[in-house]
């Protein structure tokens, strides 16, 4: 980021992107560690990724993890103020709703906090190793934050969910949040949870989301909690009062190409508590992942009645993921087939109304085969896409019902592909080669 949000907002309300989300979830914003900074620009385990996206690299473009938070103000390089009021206001009156992290499970290595409350951040016993510990300033020798499955993060420190002020911290930290914001992703949500933590650490946590949560809402009860999430322990975390909760498993599935499993699922009718995506900042670009596919994917979970998380640069077909800690990167060409691609579904996404229903269409497959036919319709538009499942390709007829007549030429959304149609009693005409998706309009 080259210059303050206030200066941006007004250029991202132009974007089709920022049109068709109904939230806006900006990363970053907390003010940055300068250990964290440091660490970043010397680790070599780093160095390789940054050189994928910068060439030459220089230490201004590396300025820390976002993850690894100094204090919950704004840092300097986001905004201008000393808090997040007029960009909450100014997204606000775009008719948008503002997210920010939280970070719940660590804070950096050198925030403020550990000074004035040594207390509530886990010392380090013999059992744990010296990689995953570090001596502070005060004398004690404090966890790094981790996971049960990986080492520590070496410029974070561990909260001690033993200790119940914790969560009394943590309450004064999200209330002051929601005062300039409409909700949280929770970052590493599950790793708070009792048996989580005490695989991770050997120590009981007296942490309690539901009472977290429950206390934000009593004076906030509009205000939101999304719960980035994995394990299987996404229900889990929905029972203690999130809002909504992440769902790699189509994700996964896409990348395994395991589509019994997506077919199953894209026809049971989804949550919207259940946030699904294609791309985000762990994970590889959606176009290098997906390549060509990319765009079928997306069509199919835009087809669910899930939350719909989008990755900034995923609707330009970039290839390169940028790693966290960097702030300047090389610019790079995108796909203007992708791009095109987003345009359309963004546009055909927005013009849906809150009052939209579902259909299953009824169809004929010449040999008998299933195929993924659904129709998604609202007052001004009525959307089929169709999904060839098999290994092989598959032919068949749409009849003509009710908003789905014919018409003289249908566009394919994924494509742009344009198909003149002739008048048939027998309604469309369908020929789709193996796991091809179509999208049309009518």
């Amino acid at each position: 980021m080259k210059e303050p949000l206030e200066s941006l907002i007004p250029n991202l309300k132009k974007s089709p992107t920022f049109q068709w989300a109904d939230e806006i979830w900006l990363m970053g914003v907390w003010k940055n560690s300068p250990k964290s900074q440091s660490i970043a620009r010397t680790m070599p385990e780093l160095q390789r990724s940054y050189q994928t996206v910068k060439h030459p690299i220089h230490s201004e473009d590396i300025y820390g993890s976002p993850y690894s938070i100094f204090a919950y103000s704004p840092d300097p390089l986001v905004v201008r103020e000393k808090d997040l009021t007029k960009i909450h206001h100014m997204i606000q009156d775009l008719g948008k709703k503002l997210i920010l992290d939280f970070v719940p499970n660590h804070m950096a290595i050198d925030s403020p906090l550990i000074e004035a409350n040594p207390d509530l951040f886990l010392i380090a016993d013999e059992s744990v190793s010296s990689k995953n510990a570090f001596l502070h300033p005060n004398g004690n020798e404090y966890v790094h934050g981790r996971d049960p499955y990986f080492d520590g993060w070496t410029d974070t420190i561990q909260w001690d969910f033993a200790n119940p002020n914790v969560e009394v911290k943590h309450i004064e930290i999200l209330k002051n949040i929601a005062k300039q914001s409409d909700g949280v992703r929770c970052d590493m949500a599950m790793l708070l949870l009792p048996n989580v933590f005490e695989k991770t650490h050997k120590r009981k946590s007296n942490y309690d989301w539901s009472r977290v949560i429950k206390s934000i809402k009593e004076e906030f009860p509009n205000f939101k909690f999304y719960a980035e999430v994995y394990w299987g322990l996404e229900e889990e975390l929905l029972s203690l009062g999130f809002d909504a909760s992440y769902d790699k498993s189509l994700y996964d599935a896409f990348k395994s190409q395991n589509f019994d499993f997506v077919s199953e699922n894209l026809r049971k009718k989804y949550s919207p508590k259940k946030i699904q995506f294609l791309e985000n900042h762990d994970e590889q670009r959606a176009k290098q992942q997906f390549g060509e596919k990319s765009k079928s994917y997306f069509a199919l979970l835009a087809t669910s009645e899930c939350t719909l998380l989008f990755h900034a640069g995923q609707e330009l077909g970039l290839n390169k993921k940028i790693p966290v800690q960097m702030i300047q990167t090389d610019e790079e060409d995108g796909d203007v087939t992708i791009k095109e691609f987003y345009s359309r579904a963004f546009a055909t996404i927005a013009a849906r109304k809150h009052d939209s229903f579902v259909l299953w269409p009824d169809y004929k497959e010449f040999n008998g085969n299933s195929v993924f036919i659904k129709s998604i319709q609202s007052e001004n538009q009525t959307e089929i896409i169709l999904w060839n499942e098999q290994t092989f390709e598959v032919s068949g007829w749409i009849p003509f019902q009710e908003k789905i007549q014919f018409q003289v030429s249908l566009t394919d959304l994924i494509t742009g592909d344009h198909y003149p149609q002739t008048k048939s009693e027998q309604g469309i005409y369908f020929r789709l080669k193996p796991n091809q998706v179509q999208w049309f309009i009518f």
